[in-house]
């Protein structure tokens, strides 16, 4: 197994997402009726997230040897 190709399900993954955030934009715009406000919705909605996800692991990984890649 190629040791970059674990990468390749986190760049599909983030394809997957970036069709999913245009969805999103559309259905927000749809219901709100302003681009500004929809975009405004979105990037809250999505930083929210990230802050939840951030704050579940608060302090960096001990042991990088479990790490693919960690040396």
């Amino acid at each position: 197994m190629n040791s970059a190709s674990w990468m390749y399900p986190f760049i599909i993954l983030g394809g997957v997402l970036q069709t999913c955030g245009a969805a999103m934009n559309a259905q927000l715009f749809h219901s709100l009726g302003n681009r500004w406000l929809a975009s405004s919705v979105s990037f809250a909605v999505i930083t929210a997230f990230f802050l939840c996800l951030f704050a579940m692991f608060p302090t960096p990984r001990k042991d990088w040897r479990i790490c693919p890649g960690g040396r």
